[in-house]
């Protein structure tokens, strides 16, 4: 049964949170890294997607990111 699809963690990442959580680490948030941000959600975009949203609600995920020049992957953490 295929339960969580492409959701679903990679085997690799898997055992890379095995051995993080063996060697002591309690915590399951990622940590920091240098140079990219953690999110794209901030007021700005917020405002922006939800106004091109409501001009034009047949956009698809792609083509409002394009208009708020974020990654795509990034419009998921907009949740």
């Amino acid at each position: 049964m295929q339960l969580y699809w492409d959701n679903a963690m990679t085997k690799t990442a898997v055992y890379r949170w095995v051995k993080r959580f063996s060697e002591g680490r309690e915590s399951v948030t990622d940590e920091e890294r240098p140079g990219r941000p953690a999110t794209s959600r901030n007021i700005e975009n917020i405002a922006k997607i939800c106004q091109i949203v409501h001009e034009n609600c047949q956009l698809t995920v792609r083509g409002v990111a394009q208009q708020v020049n974020i990654d795509t992957e990034s419009q998921k953490n907009l949740n």
